[in-house]
């Protein structure tokens, strides 16, 4: 149960999209996730309409305005690419962002190393946002839910000798990641409109990568249940589907456990990172 007179002892995850966010609160003493909430939209919004409806979130909880143990903010946009440490510009990270991006005007550039991955994440958000963002949150740490959900698969089994496929599922994109002997592979968003699309890019991908894919695990997390249209027809083709599980390092309140693990994944991870 939330305690507003506590909130120094929590953290706090938001997943934050275009279309919606996730919310998870953690208290720091209990090593525990006491409250999730997943807000979405059926359409793409503006980023103040989403960042409204966060703030109306805490408000109703009574947190709005209280100081927290620590308030990190996880950008999910498709402004953003993986560059290889050895090619990553820091005088002009902007110019990587250009091979891939026609950037909105008024966007600020960020980079932020994935050791892990030996490789830098470099992602955009618009000013605007960051601005309102800073002014409500001001201690915040903003990071892209990409280095995240990579740091998050690497440190699944380290010293597994296999390969292995990871798809985090947004509401009209997916990032994945191949992993090989415990090192990265291939990383790749891809925007999907309908079913199809999204087990076509997926087929075609790891057809072109790997040499059998059918009996290869495939590991689905974010906004994506057992299920879903997708997953039925990915079953055609990919015989061992699965969804990560959490590992335990934080505990989840008992009245929570019927939001699937999948949905907050990478909030729990970064929790994880806290605790």
């Amino acid at each position: 149960m939330i305690d507003p007179s506590k909130s120094s002892l929590y953290n706090i995850t938001i997943q934050c999209a275009l279309d919606g966010f996730c919310f998870v609160l953690h208290h720091q003493e209990e090593n525990k996730i006491i409250d999730i909430e997943l807000y979405q939209t059926s359409e793409s919004a503006d980023e103040n309409n989403i960042l409204e409806a966060l703030e109306k979130t805490f408000y109703n909880k009574g947190l709005y305005g209280k100081p927290f143990h620590s308030i990190r903010f996880l950008i999910a946009n498709r402004y953003y690419t993986l560059v290889p440490e050895t090619l990553f510009d820091a005088e002009d990270p902007k110019s990587h962002l250009r091979f891939n991006h026609q950037l909105p005007r008024h966007y600020v550039i960020f980079h932020e190393a994935v050791p892990s991955a030996q490789a830098v994440i470099v992602y955009a958000i618009p000013q605007q946002f960051l601005d309102r963002l800073r002014a409500t949150w001001p201690d915040a740490v903003i990071t892209h839910q990409s280095s995240l959900f990579l740091q998050a698969v690497l440190r699944e089994d380290p010293y597994d000798s296999n390969t292995n496929v990871y798809v985090n599922v947004n509401s009209r994109d997916f990032d994945l990641v191949i992993l090989k002997e415990g090192r990265l592979l291939f990383f790749n968003n891809f925007r999907f409109n309908t079913k199809d699309d999204f087990a076509y890019f997926l087929m075609f991908t790891l057809e072109q990568q790997l040499p059998d894919v059918h009996d290869l695990p495939v590991s689905f997390t974010g906004l994506i249940s057992n299920q879903s249209e997708i997953i039925r027809l990915c079953e055609r083709y990919i015989k061992r589907i699965r969804f990560i599980r959490p590992n335990g390092s934080v505990e989840v309140e008992m009245a929570l456990n019927n939001m699937p693990f999948q949905y907050y994944y990478i909030p729990y991870q970064s929790l994880s990172c806290e605790s």
